[in-house]
């Protein structure tokens, strides 16, 4: 199960990702981090004119757990997903096809 990128530190080294990768209404932005044991940490950046609370909160879910069914062939390190405000549209299948597309045009999933 993928980390929370929560302190601040984590947060400014998404000033200068390592990559970028984007599909539909997901933008991703990934940090490389320096140690092979940190893991994989995600942080959502979900705006309020995607919609209510109620709305975000299951984009946020659905997220997560996308992100825990892709996480043993995420590289290690911190990811920052970007939500556009088409995202409540989806479904979780297309959800899934663009955060796919995202991440391997990020280059950040092992084959």
């Amino acid at each position: 199960m993928p980390g929370r990128v929560h302190t601040r530190r984590q947060f400014a080294l998404f000033a200068r990702p390592s990559a970028r990768g984007s599909s539909g209404p997901l933008r991703i932005s990934f940090v490389q981090d320096g140690s092979p044991t940190s893991g994989v940490n995600v942080a959502f950046a979900i705006s309020r004119k995607v919609g209510n609370a109620v709305e975000r909160n299951l984009i946020r879910r659905r997220l997560r757990a996308l992100c825990d069914e892709m996480s043993p062939t995420l590289k290690s390190g911190n990811y920052l997903i970007r939500v556009g405000i088409e995202t409540p549209k989806l479904t979780y299948d297309d959800l899934r096809n663009h955060l796919q597309i995202a991440l391997e045009r990020c280059k950040t999933i092992e084959k």
